[in-house]
């Protein structure tokens, strides 16, 4: 019980803190990228190039990639099973998105704990244009990995899974227009008939 009263709410608030810095980092790296390449571009048209700007957008791309994975994660939590909710059912479908979560969570464990290894192992490594240790962009993986880490056990304490597979089948259905009965068929809605 305090478990859920002091754990559950700081989790979630955590996964929204992260998100919040992760989509205002992407802002500031997306702009960056950018930038960058533009400049380089009127360089070449110029006469002359930026040595460094095809490695930096390498390793801003790889930064974009991976934070933006967790806040894509973050904004859509496993939508995939809502078109097969109505035939599973409720309990199903909770135990369903329910391990489907475990094994997100042990992946990016795992994501987590070879990243780090990894990061640390390339710290004599520099890179060759910037001559900076490669655990500098190499860092983005391990990091945007806690992230998702932190977003998974977020929905996993959090009721929203239970209130996902708990909705009903006509709310579901009400995107497409018709209503699907508990239980089988799809019946046309009054207004068409």
């Amino acid at each position: 019980m305090i478990l859920r009263k002091l754990l559950f709410p700081a989790l979630r608030n955590a996964s929204d803190r992260i998100n919040g810095f992760a989509e205002k980092l992407l802002l500031a790296v997306g702009c960056a990228i950018s930038m960058i390449l533009f400049f380089q571009v009127v360089a070449r048209y110029l006469g002359s190039s930026l040595s460094w700007s095809e490695e930096v957008g390498r390793h801003l791309l790889v930064a974009i990639t991976f934070l933006g994975g967790s806040v894509a994660y973050k904004r859509a939590t496993f939508i995939g099973l809502k078109g097969i909710g109505s035939k599973i059912g409720a309990g199903m479908q909770r135990a369903v998105v329910r391990f489907l979560l475990l094994v997100t969570l042990g992946c990016f464990v795992v994501i987590t704990w070879f990243g780090v290894a990894y990061t640390l192992t390339v710290w004599e490594q520099m890179s060759s244009s910037l001559q900076i240790p490669m655990s500098i962009p190499f860092a983005f993986i391990p990091l945007s990995a806690v992230f998702f880490v932190i977003h998974i056990l977020a929905d996993m304490c959090d009721g929203k899974i239970r209130e996902e597979a708990d909705q009903s089948d006509s709310e579901r259905s009400r995107d497409v227009g018709v209503e699907v009965p508990p239980g089988n068929g799809i019946q046309v809605p009054e207004k068409v008939r």
